[in-house]
């Protein structure tokens, strides 16, 4: 059985409290395993889709039109572009519609592989606070806490990759501000073609692969 401690509960709190939020830039030093998922390609999307839903319409504003897209990930680059073209020529309905070809492409898998990858991390950092004694126990405990987050999480922020590099040196009574708000969910915004992860997805027993390719986070309690 994990005894959850406050300090570590905590840092679960600081990667769910993060609808709407910002999750900062990377800083130095952080890996790329997320950042470099996203192609040229798919951040001329990501502006695309902007440009036509908060500039063109007016439906959103720029601001968070931009908070959302840009932490979005993309099918593959012949898929998008096809988007970026419609794009071109869509015109603002009441009430908005994006075209055909931009409706549920982008891809939600990332967000479970982070929280597999926070959940690791959150436990490695458990034990060497003394916060928890058994890693495998924690992981699993820490996969039914984050469920509820994960499973309706549709982007990450730029700080992911810092989030996971920072926590191995982080201060045992301390959190690191790079995963304040990392994973983003859609919230009073028209983008309600955006793929969510539970249409996609299968949930599986509370476990973790060593090297996770797919979200396994089992349901919620």
């Amino acid at each position: 059985m994990v005894r959850w401690t406050r300090s570590l509960l905590c840092l679960g709190a600081l990667l769910m409290a993060c609808s709407g939020s910002g999750g900062g830039e990377e800083g130095a030093g952080a890996g790329s395993k997320y950042s470099s998922k996203r192609s040229p390609v798919c951040k001329t999307w990501q502006d695309a889709m902007c440009d036509f839903i908060a500039d063109k319409c007016q439906a959103q504003s720029r601001a968070g039109c931009d908070e959302l897209y840009q932490s979005l990930f993309c099918e593959d680059d012949t898929t998008m572009q096809t988007c970026i073209s419609a794009l071109g020529s869509a015109t603002c309905g009441s009430p908005l519609e994006v075209p055909t070809q931009c409706k549920q492409i982008n891809d939600p898998q990332p967000v479970g592989e982070f929280c597999q990858d926070f959940a690791r991390e959150v436990c490695k950092f458990g034990v060497r606070c003394g916060e928890v004694t058994d890693q495998a126990s924690c992981e699993a405990a820490a996969a039914v806490e984050l469920a509820p987050t994960c499973n309706a999480g549709v982007g990450l922020a730029a700080s992911a990759d810092q989030c996971l590099a920072d926590l191995p040196t982080a201060a045992c009574s301390g959190s690191p501000s790079s995963c304040k708000g990392v994973i983003k969910m859609i919230e009073g915004t028209p983008a309600a073609d955006v793929m969510l992860p539970w249409m996609t997805l299968s949930l599986a027993a509370p476990a973790l692969p060593a090297t996770p390719s797919t979200v396994a986070v089992p349901g919620a309690r």
